[in-house]
């Protein structure tokens, strides 16, 4: 019966291209070896080796076996770290989001609907930009992410559309587009002052708002950059300006302040919220994870 052992003398006396060599390689007895290889021959009732002064030769069969078994080889032997890997990240799962994501509700339903199948998985969360995001499962460093754009698909990582999220026109509490009904346009913000809340964390998404202010043919009239969403909601409650934000923001931050206004232009009127995660995965978390993702799938 052909075995592993039997395979490893046979690639050894392949690679070292004699049983002299191969016995040294090997560390055991040439007729041990000999046998070996004969057994092997006989079993597969075929000839393995052609024998020739300056060495012996593989068959078009020993060549065929040689890279079965080196493939079947390899395999095998690199089984224990993969339940390695595995064993060592059943206790803990990793997800990472920008800013914005971390405000909208799905986020800590799932995290809670996790945590109720998983009690005794620690659960690691990390806020950052989209890039380093990225990095970030490439690397291992974390499982899954939630960004507002997908990823290239030549980065072999799976993007799934999850939701779409509206947006909101965050304003002073008088300002003067509170009187007017809902929803606005965004034509409808061009006279005003705009506090524009700019991180790299999620230039993506202002990068889009911003885009679509071109499409119309204006650029808002922007009196003041903010480096945190918080920041930004601080000074549109002083009365500075207005913002155009994610609408988990409202809930999130309550401030009597400010006014939340619906926004529905043809241009801009949502942005979508990604998860993203290596294409292939063993990991039964995630696998969970992405079941529990599903109910919110577009």
């Amino acid at each position: 019966m052909m075995d592993f052992h039997k395979l490893e003398a046979f690639i050894a006396v392949v690679e070292e291209g004699s049983i002299s060599r191969a016995v040294v390689r090997l560390n055991i007895r040439k007729p041990s070896l000999t046998r070996i290889i004969k057994a092997l021959e006989e079993e597969l009732n075929t000839p393995l080796f052609k024998c020739f002064p300056s060495g012996l030769e593989t068959t078009e069969a020993g060549k065929v076996l040689y890279h079965e078994a080196l493939s079947l080889l390899n395999h095998v032997q690199a089984i224990p770290q993969r339940i390695k890997s595995i064993t060592q990240d059943l206790d803990k799962i990793n997800f990472g989001f920008t800013n914005s994501v971390g405000l909208h509700p799905f986020l800590p339903n799932l995290l809670h609907g996790f945590r109720e199948a998983f009690p005794k998985v620690s659960i690691h969360l990390v806020e950052e930009s989209s890039n380093l995001l990225i990095d970030s499962i490439n690397n291992g460093k974390n499982d899954i992410i939630f960004l507002r754009i997908p990823v290239p698909i030549s980065l072999e990582l799976n993007s799934l559309h999850i939701l779409d999220e509206p947006l909101v026109v965050a304003m002073p509490n008088n300002h003067p587009l509170t009187a007017q009904a809902d929803p606005l346009q965004l034509l409808d913000l061009k006279p005003y002052d705009f506090v524009r809340y700019r991180h790299l964390e999620e230039q993506n998404l202002f990068d889009n708002i911003m885009a679509s202010f071109y499409q119309l043919g204006f650029r808002p009239r922007i009196i003041q950059e903010a480096p945190l969403l918080s920041s930004c909601l601080n000074l549109i409650a002083a009365g500075i300006g207005l913002s155009i934000v994610p609408e988990a923001t409202q809930y999130s931050w309550s401030n009597k302040q400010i006014v939340y206004k619906s926004l529905n232009d043809d241009l801009l009127s949502s942005v979508p919220i990604y998860a993203v995660y290596k294409c292939s995965t063993e990991n039964i978390h995630l696998q969970y994870v992405l079941k529990l993702l599903s109910k919110y799938l577009k």
